[in-house]
């Protein structure tokens, strides 16, 4: 009994050539997003540049903020110490004040002490009396000197109603003089460089 063997039977594949791709095939293009992804992707960095603005101005605002409080600090720290300067200057010129009236009354005071021996002297004559009273008079007019105080110049000048002061009037004619010459002084004015500090009591022609 003859029994068939079935064997396998080869066939060549087919082979395929490996054919470089026509001109006419066009070239692979990376595809395109489509749109919503491009609206999702922009809104995305849209959200994230705002993000970073809002971040970038919180921080100009707690600069701000902090650039105000050093400057509100100074000002106060500058208006303190004004007030400070203010103070002492005051108290400066109070305390220098009190010593120019100090050194001044010390001075008037040996003029007073003087006056005072001149009225306890006993067995004094008269002349002798007022030879003392004219030193102490030239004591204080050197005192006043001392402090810038000059006499007014009154008799034989114009009167000049800034530092005279007219008590009187006698007519030209008699007094021998022209009109509105100071030709008495009655009481002698002093002054302290140009201010006045007394007007000279005159009589003057008219």
């Amino acid at each position: 009994m003859n029994t068939k063997v079935r064997m396998p039977i080869r066939t060549k594949s087919s082979v395929v050539s490996e054919e470089a791709p026509s001109a006419d095939v066009p070239a692979v293009v990376e595809a395109v997003p489509p749109v919503r992804d491009r609206e999702e992707a922009r809104g995305g960095r849209q959200k994230a540049e705002g993000r970073e603005q809002e971040v970038i101005g919180e921080g100009q605002k707690a600069v701000e903020e902090g650039s105000l409080e050093v400057w509100r600090e100074r000002a106060l720290c500058l208006q303190a110490e004004i007030e400070n300067f203010r103070k002492r200057q005051q108290r400066l010129a109070e305390e220098r004040i009190a010593a120019d009236r100090e050194r001044l009354l010390r001075s008037f005071l040996r003029v007073a002490d003087d006056l005072e021996r001149a009225l306890n002297a006993d067995e004094t004559d008269i002349e002798s009396l007022r030879q003392g009273v004219d030193l102490i008079y030239q004591n204080l007019v050197r005192l006043l000197g001392r402090e810038g105080v000059e006499s007014i110049q009154a008799e034989g000048q114009p009167f000049d109603p800034a530092w005279h002061e007219a008590v009187g009037t006698v007519p030209h004619l008699d007094a021998e003089a022209q009109s509105d010459i100071v030709v008495e002084v009655v009481r002698p004015g002093y002054r302290l460089g140009n201010r006045l500090l007394s007007p000279a009591h005159v009589v003057v022609a008219t």
